[in-house]
C-alpha cells in the first residue's frame, strides 16, 4: 500500500534513472483484500485538458461511467490557455477554399518529416484519421471556430489549421466540460493523484490528495479510490518541473520562459513510472519559436506571428539579415532564432515585421500593439534606430526580399512563397525568442492507448494514457496545431479499448 512518504521516495528514485530514458522498476503487489477503499468508481480520468475531456465525453457516450480528477482549482490545464489551433484535414473551410487534395495521410507525411525519423507513423495515422470526428464533436458541443479561417502553419504542406474564435483552447475546454457535465461525467477539482495502487500488473485504484490547493503540498487529505474499469492518465507534460527538465535535457536553457501553466509538473507520470510504466523520449522537449520576450507565458505572440511568418521576414538585429525559412517547423526555427546572440552571448531577439497597411483593424495587430509586445514604424530607419540594427544592411535585406517575392523564389532558405508579399512601410514589428512549450516524452502506449510495462514490454492492465502525458508519438518535433488534434482524437480510441478489455 502506498502512502505519501513512499511516493516521494519512489519519485526521487525515478529522477536518478530518468536520464537513461528506460528503466525496469518493480511493480507493486498489493493484495486487494488488505486495502480499505474510501470510494469506488468505474473509470478514472486524471486531467481535464483536451485528452481528458475527450476521453470523458466519449466514454460516457459509450456507456462507461466516468470520474475526472483535476488537481488544479480550474479545469483545462495547458489546453485552456493554448493558442486554439487545430489541424483538421478535409475540414469544411479547407474544402471551401478549394484545397481538395488533403487527407490524414498527407498530414502524417508532414509530421514524419518533422519527427526526423523518431515519430510513430502508425499512431500518428490513427490520430489523424480521428481529426474530422473530433472537429465535429467540438461543433456539436457548441465550439465556435473563426469564420472562414483555415491557414497553413509551420511545417505543414497544406492549409489545414482552423482556429478557435476565442483565440485559446479554452473555447473547446469550456464546451466539452459543459457537454460532459450535462451527460453525467463527474468532475472533481483539487484532487491530486499521488500514487497508483496496483495488484500485480493491474492498476486497481489511486491515492488522491483531496482538497489540494496548488502548490501547497500540505493541503487536503489522502483518500483511496478504486477504479473498476481502469485509469486514464491525461495530465499533460512536465515543462514546469525544472528539476526533471534539467535531468532529462541538460542542454535546455533554464532561463527560457515557459508557455505552460504552473501545475504542469508531471508527478502523476513519475508515479506511474515507479510502478513499471515505460518512459520514452523524455529528453525531447519542444520550444515554441513564436514566443515573445515582451510578454509572459503563452501570450498573444503566436497569433501575431501567424501573420508574420507568412507576410513578413525574420531578421537578426545584430546583422540586419534574414535568419531562416519563416514557415519551417518549430525545431528548425527555434534553432535559428537562438543562434542570434550579442558578442557577450546574451540573446539578440530577432525582429519579425510585415506591412501595417495590409492588416488594418486586425485584432491580432491591435491587441499586440496595445499590449506593447509589437510596435509600428513608418520607416526602416526608425525601426533600425529603435532596435540598433545596421540600417544599410536592413535596407538591402528588404530590397533583396522584395526581389525574391517578384521571382517567387527564395534562394536563401527555399521558403514556400505562395503567401509572401513585398515589404513597404509602415511596418508592424515584434521581437521573438523561443519558450519551453511541449514534452514529446512521456509514457509509451500501444496503438489503443494502453500503457506499456518497462519490464515485459507488454500492455499493463486497465492502465491507459492520452495526450502530452504519452511519449514517442511526434519524435523530435511536434507540428503546430497537432496538440489539439492528438488530445481530442485519442478520446475516440481509448473508450473502445476499455470496452474491449472488459
Amino acid at each position: 500500500m502506498s502512502d505519501r512518504r513512499s511516493f516521494l521516495k519512489k519519485t526521487a528514485g525515478f529522477a536518478a534513472a530518468a536520464a537513461g530514458l528506460t528503466t525496469c522498476l518493480p511493480a507493486q503487489a498489493n493484495g486487494q483484500s488488505s486495502i480499505k477503499w474510501d470510494e469506488e468508481v468505474d473509470l478514472l480520468v486524471i486531467g481535464s485538458g483536451f485528452a481528458g475531456q475527450s476521453v470523458a465525453v466519449n466514454s460516457i457516450r459509450a456507456g462507461i461511467k466516468v470520474t475526472v480528477l483535476e488537481k488544479m482549482q480550474v479545469i483545462g490545464g495547458n489546453s485552456a490557455i493554448n493558442g486554439g489551433w487545430f489541424a483538421v484535414p478535409r475540414n469544411p473551410v479547407q474544402l471551401a477554399q478549394g484545397v481538395t487534395d488533403d487527407s490524414p495521410a498527407e498530414l502524417v507525411k508532414d509530421q514524419m518529416i518533422a519527427a526526423r525519423g523518431m515519430g510513430n507513423e502508425a499512431m500518428l495515422t490513427r490520430l489523424a484519421e480521428m481529426a474530422l470526428p473530433a472537429y465535429n464533436m467540438c461543433l456539436d458541443a457548441g465550439v465556435k471556430f473563426k469564420k472562414d479561417f483555415n491557414i497553413q502553419v509551420g511545417g505543414h504542406n497544406k492549409a489545414r489549421a482552423v482556429r478557435l474564435e476565442s483565440g485559446t483552447g479554452g473555447g473547446i475546454i469550456t464546451k466539452l466540460y459543459e457537454a460532459g457535465l450535462s451527460e453525467g461525467v463527474d468532475y472533481r477539482l483539487q484532487h491530486k493523484v499521488e500514487d497508483f495502487i496496483m495488484d500485480g500488473d493491474e492498476v486497481i485504484g489511486v491515492v488522491v490528495r483531496k482538497g489540494y490547493r496548488f502548490p501547497d503540498e500540505g493541503t487536503g487529505h489522502l483518500v483511496k479510490i478504486r477504479a473498476r474499469k481502469g485509469v486514464v492518465l491525461a495530465t499533460g507534460g512536465f515543462t514546469r518541473n525544472m528539476k526533471l527538465r534539467s535531468i532529462v535535457d541538460p542542454s535546455l536553457d533554464p532561463s527560457l520562459d515557459c508557455t505552460n501553466h504552473l501545475g504542469a509538473t508531471g508527478e502523476a507520470t513519475l508515479a506511474a513510472m515507479t510502478h513499471g510504466a515505460l518512459p520514452v523520449h523524455m529528453n525531447m522537449i519542444q520550444t515554441g519559436h513564436w514566443g515573445s520576450p515582451d510578454e509572459g507565458g503563452f501570450g498573444w505572440s503566436n497569433a501575431l506571428l501567424s501573420i508574420g511568418w507568412h507576410k513578413g521576414i525574420a531578421v537578426n538585429p545584430t546583422t540586419g539579415t534574414r535568419i531562416m525559412d519563416e514557415r519551417a517547423d518549430r525545431l528548425t526555427c527555434s534553432t535559428a532564432i537562438m543562434a542570434c546572440r550579442h558578442k557577450d552571448g546574451s540573446p539578440a531577439y530577432p525582429l519579425v515585421f510585415f506591412n501595417k497597411n495590409d492588416h488594418l483593424g486586425d485584432s491580432r495587430v491591435t491587441r499586440a500593439v496595445r499590449d506593447e509586445m509589437a510596435w509600428e514604424f513608418d520607416s526602416l530607419e526608425l525601426m533600425a534606430k529603435k532596435f540598433d540594427v545596421p540600417l544599410k544592411q536592413l535596407e538591402a535585406t528588404v530590397e533583396q526580399w522584395n526581389s525574391y517575392v517578384a521571382d517567387k523564389n527564395d534562394p536563401d532558405f527555399n521558403r514556400k512563397m505562395d503567401t509572401a508579399v513585398k515589404l513597404a512601410a509602415p511596418f508592424v514589428v515584434s521581437r521573438v525568442w523561443p519558450k519551453v512549450h511541449y514534452c514529446m516524452g512521456g509514457l509509451k502506449t500501444d496503438l489503443d492507448g494502453r500503457v506499456i510495462n518497462a519490464k515485459t514490454l507488454a500492455p499493463m492492465k486497465k492502465f491507459y494514457a492520452a495526450g502530452e502525458a504519452t511519449g514517442g508519438v511526434h519524435g523530435h518535433a511536434r507540428l503546430s496545431s497537432c496538440a489539439c488534434l492528438e488530445g481530442l482524437a485519442i478520446g475516440f480510441i481509448i473508450p473502445n479499448t476499455i470496452k474491449a478489455d472488459a
